[in-house]
């Protein structure tokens, strides 16, 4: 079986919110919330939720990232971490389900239509070794 992955940044803030240490961090919040969702989800053995410390688009937060071997990667963004927990995992679902990880559009939650940030091409499930002459 096909091991999955949700990536979640859990340093992610909004963009307006001060750099107080205090603040809660959104992404922590984004985290959490999609933990205690995974628990009541028939599926939640078939994908590994993941914090990471930083995906880069700070401008953009909240941050996701769905990857699967040999299946399309998604990176979703300015996400709700409340609001878009359900949508979140409705989509877990369904990438599951799919072979090549190419959920349909129209049957994307609107969390995941308005957030892709990037759509990723699946990477190979092997990879020629090259030898030192084809450098």
């Amino acid at each position: 079986m096909t091991q999955h992955t949700l990536f979640v940044c859990v340093l992610c803030r909004p963009s307006e919110v001060n750099q107080n240490p205090h603040e809660a961090i959104a992404g922590q919040s984004l985290f959490n919330h999609l933990s205690e969702g995974l628990e009541s989800c028939e599926w939640r053995e078939s994908i590994h939720l993941q914090p990471v410390r930083c995906m880069g688009a700070c401008s953009r937060s909240c941050v996701v990232t769905f990857a699967a071997p040999g299946k399309l990667t998604f990176v979703l963004s300015e996400l709700s971490p409340t609001k878009s927990v359900p949508e979140l995992l409705k989509f877990s679902e369904q990438y599951i389900a799919c072979a090549d990880g190419k959920v349909p559009y129209k049957e994307r939650p609107e969390a995941v239509k308005k957030g892709i940030h990037a759509v990723l091409p699946a990477l190979p499930s092997s990879t020629p070794a090259l030898n030192v002459e084809q450098l």
